[in-house]
């Protein structure tokens, strides 16, 4: 998927299942969630050099993308837990959340196109593969779709 899908989606998962995890109250704490899931989103793509998040991180997206291959291990459910543990240590357990779905959101995205994701990389091997092209009419449809449903949300 590409960035602005990766980001309506973490948008999209933490507005309809934040208050699941203990993400309520106030309206800044919703926008700060809201922040943090967009950010967890775009964030697995760093060990790619070219994306956004990669441009924008640079010497550290270069340095992942020599121990990283793209949609292996940073692309996993494993790592989203190592970066829920670690940020619920070091922050909260609210921030921990928002940043765990908005990064579980890239993953779900990224298994439903056609290269797929390990999600359980380096425990397995195992690849799920959708049948969206990235950047395709489908990947645009279901931007649009997300959209939508943030709206909806929001209304």
């Amino acid at each position: 998927m590409i960035f602005f899908t990766h980001l309506l989606g973490g948008v999209l998962a933490v507005a309809y299942f934040g208050s699941f995890f203990g993400i309520g109250g106030s309206g800044s704490v919703k926008i700060v969630a809201i922040a943090v899931a967009a950010l967890f989103s775009i964030l697995p793509d760093i060990d790619m050099v070219k994306s956004k998040a990669g441009k924008h991180l640079q010497p550290f997206s270069t340095v992942l993308s020599l121990v990283f291959r793209h949609r292996g291990f940073l692309h996993s459910f494993i790592f989203a837990a190592i970066v829920y543990l670690g940020i619920r240590y070091l922050l909260s357990p609210a921030i921990a959340a928002a940043a765990a779905i908005g990064y579980s959101s890239h993953l779900i995205l990224d298994s439903l196109t056609k290269e797929g994701i390990m999600p359980f990389s380096p425990l397995s091997k195992f690849r799920q593969k959708g049948f969206v092209k990235t950047g395709g009419i489908l990947e645009k449809a279901l931007a649009m779709a997300i959209f939508v449903l943030i709206i909806l949300k929001l209304v």
